[in-house]
């Protein structure tokens, strides 16, 4: 599943003003891709859709095309975003922000509002913008407050999404499954599968054709493989690409994705094969994944969305201990 990189030119590293607000300055593109990636690793629980190798995958298979801000005061980095734009020739523009921004430390409230309107006023909708707001903020009183403040309306409910925190240890992390979980590995250790990781190449395409096909079978809406293939495509570093896969005698019998980013990483697409589900080899991969990422110093791990649309899905993810996280929505 073969994605060729994109061509585009460089940003200017000089960048463009966004604006001023609170004693805070919004810059525009003036970023280049290492300084990007040690600001967004310095962000605790820092979600994949502001990270550099999303910017560009998405730019890879669609007309979208990252436009990345960085906001300071005093010439000190507060936060960072990162913006989806497609224009539409040249006379309007269609842009979204997903899960920004992220900020760098403690801010004022009034900061964090002067951080939201400073992005929302790149796009003013009486110029033919079309705005899509979804913020890194969890759903709660203050959260709406500052969106509507920003005169946009919600569009999508919040989304839900599992973190779990890998500082915790391997005792503790045990200690936290919940216990058909815990049951469930344990079975899965008696298997004695073997436990094989890759980086890309042949493994990897094992596991995004069976898991595009099982994708379509059960009409499960999730990012496709071919995507997934363009994130391990970009991603900076090859160890930043975590593939596992359980195998008996020579059959994989189901397989995982992890993608690293600064101290978090994303359980970003998984496959298992009726065999694999009768051994709980996922189970297994995702228990190994974790003692993995966290020896290498990731500290928190995004298990990805949860809702009663998918039950099954939701109660794997909540039976590892992850904390469940409910966001703002999206706003236009």
């Amino acid at each position: 599943m073969a994605v060729a990189r994109s061509k585009r030119r460089a940003a200017s590293p000089a960048g463009t003003a966004g604006g001023e607000r609170a004693g805070l300055m919004l810059t525009w593109d003036g970023v280049d891709k290492r300084r990007w990636m040690d600001l967004h690793g310095a962000v605790v629980m820092a979600p994949l859709e502001q990270t550099w190798m999303y910017g560009e995958a998405i730019a890879a298979g669609s007309p979208y095309r990252p436009t990345r801000g960085v906001v300071t005061r005093a010439g000190q980095p507060v936060a960072i975003v990162q913006a989806l734009e497609w224009s539409v020739g040249r006379i309007a523009r269609l842009a979204k922000v997903v899960r920004g921004p992220l900020f760098l430390g403690e801010v004022t409230e009034e900061e964090c509002i002067a951080v939201h309107q400073l992005i929302a006023e790149r796009w003013p909708m009486p110029r033919l913008n079309w705005f899509l707001f979804t913020p890194e903020m969890v759903d709660g009183d203050f959260a709406r407050s500052v969106m509507g403040g920003l005169k946009l309306k919600q569009t999508v409910t919040g989304y839900s999404t599992a973190w779990l925190d890998l500082s915790l240890g391997a005792e503790r992390l045990r200690a936290g499954l919940h216990q058909k979980w815990r049951n469930q590995l344990v079975a899965a250790e008696g298997e004695k599968l073997r436990i094989r990781d890759a980086h890309s190449g042949q493994a990897l395409n094992w596991l995004l054709a069976r898991y595009d096909a099982d994708r379509k079978r059960k009409r499960f809406r999730a990012a496709s493989g071919t995507f997934a293939a363009a994130l391990a495509l970009y991603a900076p570093r090859p160890k930043d690409v975590l593939l596992l896969q359980a195998e008996r005698g020579s059959e994989p019998l189901a397989g995982v994705l992890f993608l690293r980013h600064g101290v978090s990483a994303t359980y970003q697409i998984a496959y298992t094969s009726e065999a694999g589900r009768a051994a709980n080899a996922n189970r297994l991969l995702v228990w190994e994944g974790m003692q993995r990422l966290a020896a290498e110093g990731v500290r928190w791990l995004d298990l990805g969305g949860i809702d009663a649309s998918m039950a099954g899905v939701s109660r794997f993810k909540l039976g590892t201990g992850a904390m469940p996280v409910t966001l703002a929505g999206t706003w236009m």
